[in-house]
């Protein structure tokens, strides 16, 4: 009722002004008539005044309209008595009955009764009492009828029409309270389906980013044993197997990257970061990845710079390259001969920072028609089925970059026609950067400013590249399209007294190779003097590598040619060229297994390593060490503070994982921020963990930056002279790594056999870069830790314990693929799946197949315990255990590493085991004393073994004190 109250309210006022607007033409009327005015204002003044007080203190109550109906009928009767002889007197009737009508505002049919009577009332009284004031001719009561039914049947009229306009305004407020009522309900249900959304949102976000983690951590291994082993002096085979295990597991992580992008993206959470970077390194990055699938079809890459292109942009490095990779990536792939064009230029914009970059990547493969173009940017969706069946892919490449793409400001649009090939085109919003590109990028040195250069390719395209990048050090090169050219163009050099100083020469052309042109040059009499070869090709072969070494090639550069590592090339051929002569190996185009190290200031700094992975620590641990670093381990958080926090002890930085038992790294943070600020000591997250929000979580709980597993060493080892030279600036250095001197006695250690069922002894190696004596080690401490590890895990699923039985078989499995325990990981897994899922039938089944794989790998790694091949024991030794080895008597040399020894275990310094490995050789790895504290190491049991170590020191010294 509320719309009607209204309607009331508003009629009310109406009416108010109505009644007050009598007195005036009340006071003109009586003067025009000639009759008193003073008694008609009067009784104006009090229907009217009768009515604004109800008003006043009832509002719109029936007492009020009640009035007002009085009130109103006396206002015709009013005139109708000052008229009383005039003409008009009969036609102010007619207001009688308009007065009645009005009263229908009042949406109730109780005030239209009560005018009704009045009226009938003011009729038949004043007809009787005072004829006149009624009817001009007097007594008429045959008029009085005849006004009454019509005031009657006008009253029905209203009466009626005043119900359904009352019913009509019940009607409309139900409906409206209907409406309202039904809006509530589906604003409840929408919030209601927004929160389960949200929540499925979320699980799947954290289901992403655990799978992210538990993927992660195995791929960590993987990708730093292969690093470490790849260091080493390994046969070119073993260098070739360990080159494509990292690319293949480069291929997996790149995977693995697309799947998280693909939901950060649909999620919002894809933050894009903003660095200054240089777009030409960026470019060829990407491209040198495609290049590796490129070589294997036989397709020629090639890529182009506008010279309005920037050297430097600021923008996300990484999303470029992932843009371009995929692109170029993709073109490769549905490309099978013919070549894939890359050209990037500058579009004009009139903002003057900006840089608006366009990028098209042409090839000349397969094509597509109007259908297949419309559905290319879907997710998960290629040109057809046929497509995912011959060329393969997730069909989620083209829907990233295009998401990509259009958070940085830009589109991307494509153009093809079956069995033309495809053009891509992309243009991002970029800023220009201020850090300028090294000099030697824009020029040669003064001294080479004179070379004569020729280029000899068969490829046009390749051959204006190699000419472009000359012109822009303002070199201009001759080509020759063929090796006959090229010989012809050198004997006419020779004889002109201009022989040119360096030939850049294409591998695979017609008729005559570029190995074949060179070695051609070395028996020309013609020329005195051959240039500098330096042989460019698509083929990073290493039969092409061997025979252009063999003939005598200076160096060996792979397409898509890099301007800078071009230009250093040069220079460093020239810089130690004497004469003639030439150096002795092709220069190396890039180490990328060199060993990162930490600038000479941070050199012997002490980094504290949170892992509770043995796996995982013992990579962190030879990289960090690698670089110069001390480097003592906790296993979980809570271990890392009480060492953090411990009086005396001082570390430099501290690398914390954050997935771990006890206490997760987020909360040993906070806890270290209590009393620790970011200035005395900085902290990096080093986890599995990809997604923003992990990040974002690591510095609101303190941390001061973050590193993804797998770990980069490059990027570790820079981040943390970044840090730690940061905060060690003005400071003392710290001093370098000092390992004791000791001297040797030679003892034959136990050895590690080439073939150990079930362990694959030779692809484990692989693994640990060939340090048999490390994988001996890592097999053993298998066999101990996880002796009992059946029975642990049927005594967490008889207790219910699932979450833990599940956190142990994971760590089952990821232990067990790293030694190549191939059916004890896989059973391990499948307990694993099964435990995640609560698939409680089949816990048993799957339990009892992995008792049956780990029987033979117990006995196996048992077989490699000292002595009388029994097991190490598992729990930490017992306080008689030096009694028990008859209190062994150390020698000086080894007192000495025992004393290095348990400073290093108080520490948690993981070159503890490096230490006992000397002392092992020294006093002989068979004495039965060393045996608790091998067992100890092996688990990474530093109280444990610190015990043994202070046994062992205190009865060398008793036996002294004795003597």
């Amino acid at each position: 009722m509320i719309e009607i109250e209204r309607l009331r309210v508003r009629f009310g006022y109406l009416l108010l002004a109505l009644l007050w607007l009598h007195l005036p033409v009340a006071l003109i009327v009586a003067n025009a008539v000639g009759r008193d005015m003073v008694a008609p204002a009067l009784i104006v003044a009090l229907l009217a005044g009768a009515y604004t007080l109800s008003w006043l203190l009832y509002g719109v109550q029936p007492v009020t309209r009640y009035v007002s109906a009085v009130a109103l009928m006396g206002m015709p009767s009013l005139f109708v008595f000052l008229l009383a002889g005039h003409g008009w007197q009969m036609d102010l009737h007619m207001y009688f009955f308009a007065s009645l009508a009005l009263m229908i505002g009042w949406c109730d049919w109780r005030p239209i009764l009560m005018a009704a009577t009045a009226v009938a009332l003011h009729h038949l009284a004043l007809n009787v009492a005072f004829p006149a004031a009624v009817f001009p001719a007097g007594q008429d009561l045959s008029r009085v009828w005849l006004h009454a039914g019509i005031v009657a049947f006008q009253t029905v009229i209203l009466v009626w029409i005043c119900e359904m306009l009352v019913g009509g305004f019940n009607r409309v407020q139900a409906m409206s309270e209907e409406i309202m009522l039904s809006n509530e309900t589906l604003e409840h249900k929408v919030e209601e389906r927004t929160r389960e959304a949200q929540a499925a949102n979320a699980a799947k976000g954290l289901f992403l980013a655990n799978m992210s983690h538990e993927i992660r951590t195995p791929m960590n291994a993987i990708l730093g044993f292969t690093h470490l082993a790849l260091r080493g002096d390994l046969p070119p085979k073993q260098f070739e197997y360990l080159t494509k295990i990292r690319q293949a597991s480069t291929a997996l992580l790149a995977l693995i990257n697309d799947i998280l992008d693909f939901s950060k993206i649909e999620a919002g959470k894809l933050v894009l970061e903003k660095s200054c970077f240089d777009i030409r390194e960026e470019v060829d990055t990407a491209i040198g990845i495609a290049m590796l699938k490129a070589t294997e079809k036989g397709i020629d890459l090639r890529v182009s710079f506008a010279p309005n292109v920037p050297d430097m942009v600021v923008g996300d490095a990484l999303r470029l390259n992932q843009i371009v990779l995929n692109l170029v990536g993709n073109a490769v792939k549905f490309t099978e001969r013919g070549e894939v064009q890359i050209a990037i230029r500058r579009l004009p914009d009139p903002t003057p920072s900006k840089a608006v970059l366009e990028i098209a990547v042409r090839d000349t493969g397969v094509g597509m028609d109007a259908e297949q173009q419309a559905n290319l940017f879907r997710s998960f969706a290629q040109a057809d089925s046929s497509t995912t069946r011959k060329f393969g892919g997730t069909g989620l490449g083209l829907a990233i970059t295009k998401q990509l793409v259009e958070l940085m400001g830009g589109s991307i649009g494509v153009q093809s026609a079956p069995g033309l090939g495809s053009v891509f085109t992309v243009s991002l919003q970029l800023e220009e950067g201020s850090a300028a590109r090294p000099a030697k990028a824009f020029a040669l040195p003064p001294d080479m400013q004179g070379l004569r250069v020729l280029i000899v390719d068969d490829n046009p395209g390749a051959r204006e590249i190699l000419a472009a990048i000359f012109a822009g050090w303002s070199l201009q090169a001759e080509l020759a399209a063929s090796a006959p050219e090229a010989l012809a163009a050198l004997e006419a050099a020779a004889e002109q007294g201009s022989p040119f100083d360096l030939m850049l020469v294409d591998w695979k052309m017609p008729s005559v190779s570029g190995v074949d042109l060179v070695r051609e040059l070395e028996h020309n009499p013609k020329l005195t003097r051959p240039p500098v070869a330096l042989m460019v090709s698509a083929y990073a072969r290493e039969d092409a590598m061997t025979a252009a070494q063999d003939v005598g090639i200076a160096a060996f550069l792979v397409k898509p040619i890099d301007g800078g590592m071009l230009l250093d090339t040069i220079v460093d051929l020239f810089r130690a060229k004497e004469g003639k002569a030439l150096p002795a190996d092709p220069p190396a185009t890039g180490n990328q297994d060199a060993v990162p190290m930490v600038s000479a200031g941070v050199r012997g700094a002490r980094v504290l390593l949170v892992e509770d992975n043995e796996i995982n620590s013992e990579v962190a641990f030879e990289i960090l060490t690698d670089a110069g670093l001390m480097v003592e381990l906790a296993g979980n958080g809570r271990i890392a503070c009480e060492m953090v926090l411990q009086a005396g002890r001082q570390y430099q930085a501290v690398l914390m994982d954050v997935q771990m038992p006890e206490m997760d790294g987020l909360e040993a943070t906070r806890r270290i921020r209590q009393s620790l600020s970011s200035a005395q000591l900085p902290i990096i997250a080093m986890t599995a963990h990809a997604y923003e929000r992990e990040r974002r979580a690591c510095i609101e709980a303190g941390m001061d930056d973050h590193i993804a597993k797998p770990v980069d060493p490059e990027r570790l080892i820079a981040t943390l002279d970044r840090w730690i030279g940061e905060r060690l600036a003005g400071g003392a250095a710290t001093g370098e790594v000092a390992a004791p001197a000791v001297a040797a006695r030679p003892a034959r250690a136990p050895e590690l056999p080439d073939a150990l069922p079930p362990f694959d002894i030779a692809t484990a190696l692989v693994r640990v870069n060939g340090k048999r004596s490390l994988l001996m080690k890592l097999i053993v401490s298998f066999g101990e830790k996880y002796a009992d590890v059946v029975a642990q895990l049927g005594d967490q699923i008889a207790r219910e314990d699932v979450d833990e039985a599940r956190r142990l078989a994971h760590s089952l499995k990821g232990v067990a693929g790293s030694l190549e325990l191939r059916h004890v990981a896989e059973a391990a897994r499948q307990l694993e799946d099964a435990l995640t899922h609560r698939e409680t039938d089949s816990f048993q089944i799957r339990l009892s197949k992995l008792d049956q794989a780990m029987l033979p790998a117990l006995a196996a790694a048992r077989s490699l315990t000292p002595g009388s091949g029994t097991q190490a024991p598992p729990a930490g030794p017992a306080p008689d255990a030096a009694e028990a080895a008859d209190r062994p008597v150390l020698g000086e040399p080894a007192l000495e590493l025992v004393t290095t020894l348990v400073t290093q275990l108080e520490r948690r310094n993981l070159g503890a085991r490096r230490t006992f490995e000397q002392l092992e050789r020294v006093v002989g790895a068979d004495m039965p004393a060393l045996a608790p504290l091998r067992a100890a190491l092996t688990r990474l049991d530093f109280n444990a073994a610190l015990i043994v170590a202070h046994q062992l020191g205190d009865a060398t010294k008793t036996e002294e004190t004795q003597s």
